[in-house]
């Protein structure tokens, strides 16, 4: 375990710059004009600490929960928007993926109330066949978008982003009340969904207790044609939270959560088989994903000098995501009507249980204020992935039980320490973070081996900030953040066979010597905020080491088959520019606008998959304290910045390239008092057709059929506060 020597330099660099902030250290007090920063109503969490977005030196988007109730979104594809650097991929009933900065899939990071969410999955990286949507977003107090690296604060996983989804809690409504009850009601003509939900809060003494319970009903998300096949949809969750004061500094915390949502599909294709083409007279396809959660965590204010806050939490959380498929399908073969029924059963299990510990204390040495934080956390997941296959036609029945890699355990033990300091207008902040991992398989038979060997990686995760505050309202900072992935179970343990493609057969073999991903990101930015104008600019480059991809291996002329397996590459770079501004133009009246671009390329000079058009969106808002509105445009360049993709026979083509295109949205709202509510908004008025770079990037030109945006679409949301 060392640091790299990128990681080196920058910390010495900017350790140099701290000896010069201090010896420049002024008399003049720039902490922060409370004239200045009213319109600020939330704070950021992104490293550890509370700050306000103007004074992080790093970019996040932050996305109110009650704000995303008023969009009517019902997922994370339509709550996540609006955003440089950010999107989202997939829809209701499809998996959903998010993408950050030219990051997406398992490289991306996600922590409910600190706990991680569940890996997706799917061919190349695309998590095409389960997303990480395991979990209900109108349950959330907040989601924090972390763009770029963050593994100093959050770990593994972390490689090019962090999602944090807080939850509310009784203290979050009851405010100065004993008890609150409200009921709320959403609907999405997007997928015909409609949502159903309701929370009560209750005090009691030193107690109080938050019931979030919800249930919904829909379709898959369409797109323009609306020719996608139909798939209905229902799903439900409910959560308890629990906390209690046992004294003025503290206080014990406990939430179940239980999250369910099953599709179901009546139209398909028919299966690859060895013969040849069969055509499909019947299917039946119904997909399921649950996840169990349980924390019990503590909050103790000691009001030492090492130690003012102390949280800690113990969690367990399960998700299983099981596929269920039924084809009948048939061939005439030798004029004979031949038919084969084939049962494809999947199941995927992502389990974690933890223990965390975050800590921090403020001091004042000399002309510094350090703001302290220091934790660590220890984890154990479990991840298995079974598939049965029965086949019956004319010679009988054929049952085969395969695994696509061998199920594993994996052990985590992580601690880190921050110190963000301020030195008159300076902020500075230094971070670390030191990671070990082990990852074994616990039945590698599974894949057909007698034995296979463990994972172990460790890493270091620096971070660096410097800024400088030129006035109360205006900053510019340079940051450093490291990033570590550590290898994943199906690329080290995996094994899939693939001996029925046609053409160019292939079987992916394990790699249990794969290393850890890492990655270093820089960012420059400034920031101005004076109340009445705010205008972010950044501008960042992240270079990926050991980037983890499939390799052709060759062709084994015993087994007839191509090879392939993933390994350790170098030279992944992505890099981009965002700009976000919003002005106050009464005290009814904002304008905001955004803008971003992202590029990167691999060792092979080659486009990297998850890049971004030039793209954006300018919007008029008001509000009055009883009506409210919006228009918004949103645009994007054409893309032709692309890489090469793989067609479903394995053969390489061109990835689809996108033209240029324009949409506006509408949104109305009306606030009869402080009990009830109504929001409408309209998307995409003039029924434009389009496709969205992020919907189709990695897959070739003829897999775009069906990735149309949709057409002109509404969502209502209705909220009673009792």
């Amino acid at each position: 375990m060392k640091l790299s020597s990128v990681s080196v330099a920058v910390l010495t660099a900017l350790a140099t710059g701290i000896v010069h902030a201090n010896s420049a250290n002024t008399e003049e007090n720039t902490s922060g004009d409370a004239t200045n920063r009213h319109v600020e109503t939330v704070v950021v969490t992104a490293n550890k600490f509370a700050e306000l977005p103007s004074d992080t030196a790093g970019s996040v988007a932050i996305y109110r929960g009650e704000d995303i109730q008023k969009k009517g979104a019902t997922e994370l594809y339509d709550a996540l928007t609006n955003e440089p650097g950010v999107s989202v991929t997939g829809g209701a009933g499809r998996p959903q993926n998010i993408t950050i900065r030219g990051m997406s899939g398992n490289r991306i990071l996600i922590v409910e109330d600190g706990v991680p969410v569940a890996d997706g999955f799917g061919a190349a990286d695309l998590n095409d066949k389960a997303g990480r949507n395991s979990f209900d977003i109108a349950s959330a107090k907040q989601i924090q978008v972390v763009k770029g690296a963050s593994s100093t604060s959050h770990g593994s996983g972390a490689l090019g982003g962090a999602v944090i989804v807080t939850s509310l809690s009784a203290d979050d409504l009851l405010r100065n009340k004993d008890w609150y009850a409200d009921a709320q009601v959403t609907y999405s003509e997007l997928s015909d969904k409609g949502r159903v939900g309701s929370r009560l809060a209750l005090r009691h003494g030193d107690t109080s207790a938050l019931l979030d319970v919800s249930y919904w009903e829909g379709e898959e998300t369409r797109n323009y044609q609306q020719d996608l096949y139909n798939r209905t949809l229902d799903g439900g969750s409910a959560s308890l939270r629990l906390d209690h004061y046992v004294s003025d500094r503290w206080k014990l915390s406990a939430r179940a959560k239980l999250y369910r949502e099953e599709a179901l599909r009546r139209e398909g294709t028919a299966s690859i088989q060895p013969e040849g083409k069969w055509d499909i007279k019947t299917f039946d396809q119904a997909e399921q994903i649950e996840t169990t959660q349980f924390w019990l965590g503590s909050e103790y204010h000691a009001q030492q000098p090492w130690l003012e806050t102390l949280n800690t939490k113990l969690y367990y959380r399960n998700t299983d995501f099981t596929q269920n498929t039924n084809r009948l399908m048939t061939r005439w073969n030798m004029g004979i009507n031949e038919q084969r029924r084939v049962l494809d059963d999947r199941r995927f299990q992502d389990q974690s249980i933890g223990w965390s510990v975050d800590a921090n204390a403020e001091q004042i040495s000399g002309d510094v204020v350090h703001t302290l934080v220091y934790g660590g956390v220890l984890e154990t997941a479990y991840h298995e992935r079974p598939v049965t296959k029965t086949t019956l036609d004319w010679n009988g029945e054929t049952v085969s039980d395969t695994q696509p890699f061998a199920p594993a355990r994996s052990y985590a033990l992580g601690v880190y320490a921050q110190d963000a300091m301020s030195i008159g207008q300076w902020r500075v902040m230094l971070g670390l973070r030191a990671d070990a991992y082990r990852l074994s398989a616990d039945d590698p038979q599974a894949i057909g081996m007698a034995s296979v060997a463990d994972n172990n990686s460790a890493a270091l995760s620096p971070s660096a900030s410097v800024a400088y505050h030129w006035t109360p309202a205006f900053n510019t900072y340079l940051s450093y953040k490291h990033g570590y992935r550590a290898p994943e179970y199906d690329k080290s343990y995996g094994y899939s066979n693939h001996a029925s493609v046609p053409v160019t057969p292939f079987v992916v073999l394990p790699n249990p010597s794969l290393d850890a991903e890492t990655s270093d990101s820089f960012e420059l930015g400034a920031k101005y905020d004076d109340g009445k104008l705010r205008l972010y600019t950044a501008a960042y480059y992240n270079r990926f080491s050991q980037f983890i991809d499939i390799a052709d291996q060759g062709f084994n002329a015993e087994t007839g088959l191509f090879e392939k397996r993933y390994e350790n590459l170098d030279g992944v770079k992505t890099y981009g520019v965002e700009a976000s501004a919003a002005y106050a133009l009464t005290d009814q009246w904002q304008a905001k606008s955004q803008i971003g671009w992202i590029s990167g390329k691999d060792d092979n000079d080659e486009y990297v998959r998850n890049l971004a058009p030039l793209e954006g969106s300018l919007s008029l808002h008001f509000d009055n304290q009883s009506f409210n509105g919006y228009t918004r445009l949103n645009w994007a360049d054409q893309m032709t910045r692309t890489p090469m993709c793989y067609t479903e026979l394995g053969t390489r083509t061109e990835c689809a390239q996108t033209s240029g295109w324009a949409s506006v949205d509408l949104g109305l709202g009306y606030q009869f008092s402080s009990h009830a509510s109504i929001n409408l908004n309209v998307y995409n008025v003039l029924d434009r057709e389009y496709i969205r770079y992020q919907d189709v990037a990695g897959i070739s030109e003829s897999q775009t059929r069906f990735s149309t945006e949709p057409g002109r679409y509404f969502t209502l949301n209705a909220r009673y506060a009792f």
